[in-house]
């Protein structure tokens, strides 16, 4: 079994609790993680001290939820999470506990966490420390819940797309009795925040192993979330894992890909609902609006559409059509684009050689005349890129102000 590699500010906050008589563990996802030789993402370390004594034992600290029993240290620049061992008490919403009570026993802590793969705790002088068989779960490639999983979904509601979610990242089987527990309980996800719902579908659009995320609508869990979603992934679920495999780091086109069936007004009601920020929800709506548009392959009415919603959006509508209509004419489309780039040719007005100050000093008053000469310059040298020069817009200008 793979042992976990400690940082050396890991290995200093272990041994400084140790030395003042207090238990220490790494735990959690990093211990599961250096187990399946993956590079851990945080550190998080468990406690016997509690939370004012861990404070007492480092220069900087600050409280992160010090009601829960947690301390952040500060070493080097790094945030440590340090938490004491702990019992919850009842979860009245779902998600937090209404209380907690302090244990000096370490399998009471580990008793509360979610999945098996999860409640392992190691220290470099001791080992392992596994009550609930986390290490031949992981072996076996499995997502067990830690006691009666019924109970551990019932405390935190959001622990079912946390499974959902880690079967497609790890490419693990759900146990069976977790799988049964997980889908008589799905009614519970509408207690958690569309917040971190969203968070959690997001990790799991980009998971390699997509073809467990069927595992969210098999379960009845995507039609707790939305019944609409739920309808229409299931009607696609076999090429929407080869759709988001295609999308790469791009968070926009994953959405656009999951929601490619909606119109944008319906998309926008989703996306809303889903407390998407602003910028983010206008450009999947403004490119599911033109998706079924073939893209230009003509120099000129490309600039006009790259001036008009940006040369990011453009390329991420030719992605898309890659993904979606690979039949169109995307490719001839990109390489027209990147040489109208390449050229420096102007597309918009922050570009063009002749600003509406110039016009005002030729004669023309503020308000909307300056606006629309300006638009029809644009539209000139969008035409004729050569004509972009100061000289020849000025000229332009006085004509059309004599007329």
């Amino acid at each position: 079994m793979k042992k976990p590699i400690l940082p050396d500010d890991v290995a200093f906050l272990l041994q400084t609790l140790n030395e003042n008589g207090h238990e220490a563990y790494i735990v959690g996802g990093c211990v599961r993680d250096s187990i399946l030789r993956r590079a851990p993402q945080d550190w998080d370390i468990t406690t016997s001290a509690l939370p004012e004594e861990t404070a007492a034992l480092f220069p900087r600290t600050f409280d992160t939820g010090i009601q829960h029993g947690t301390i952040t240290v500060v070493l080097h620049k790094t945030n440590y999470e340090i938490t004491t061992y702990r019992i919850d008490g009842k979860y009245a919403d779902c998600r937090h506990p209404d209380s907690v009570s302090f244990t000096r026993d370490l399998t009471e802590d580990l008793l509360r966490r979610d999945f098996t793969m999860n409640a392992i705790a190691y220290h470099p002088g001791e080992g392992f420390r596994d009550p609930f068989g986390g290490q031949g779960d992981i072996a076996a490639g499995l997502i067990r819940g830690v006691g009666d999983p019924a109970l551990r979904f019932q405390e935190d509601a959001l622990r079912m797309l946390r499974c959902v979610r880690f079967a497609a990242q790890l490419g693990f089987q759900v146990e069976e009795n977790t799988y049964a527990a997980l889908c008589a309980n799905t009614a519970l996800i509408q207690k958690i925040s569309v917040e971190r719902i969203r968070e959690e579908l997001e990790k799991l659009w980009r998971a390699p192993y997509r073809e467990k995320m069927s595992l969210l609508w098999e379960s009845g869990l995507l039609a707790q979330i939305d019944p609409a979603l739920a309808r229409r992934l299931t009607a696609r679920a076999g090429k929407l894992p080869e759709e988001l495999a295609q999308c790469g780091q791009d968070s926009v086109l994953r959405w656009c890909v999951v929601l490619q069936d909606y119109t944008p007004k319906e998309a926008e009601t989703f996306l809303n609902g889903m407390k998407f920020d602003r910028a983010t929800l206008r450009r999947v709506c403004l490119l599911l609006e033109r998706i079924a548009e073939d893209a230009p392959a003509e120099p000129y009415p490309m600039r006009k559409l790259a001036g008009e919603i940006g040369e990011e959006a453009v390329f991420q509508l030719l992605a898309l059509q890659r993904i979606l209509r690979p039949d169109s004419a995307h490719e001839e489309s990109g390489r027209v684009l990147r040489e109208i780039l390449a050229s420096g040719d102007c597309l918009t007005l922050k570009t063009l050689a002749i600003t509406g100050k110039d016009l005002m000093k030729m004669g023309v008053p503020a308000g909307k005349e300056i606006g629309r000469i300006l638009d029809i310059l644009l539209d000139m040298v969008q035409r004729e890129p050569a004509r972009n020069t100061r000289e020849m817009l000025a000229a332009e200008a006085e004509r059309m102000i004599k007329d």
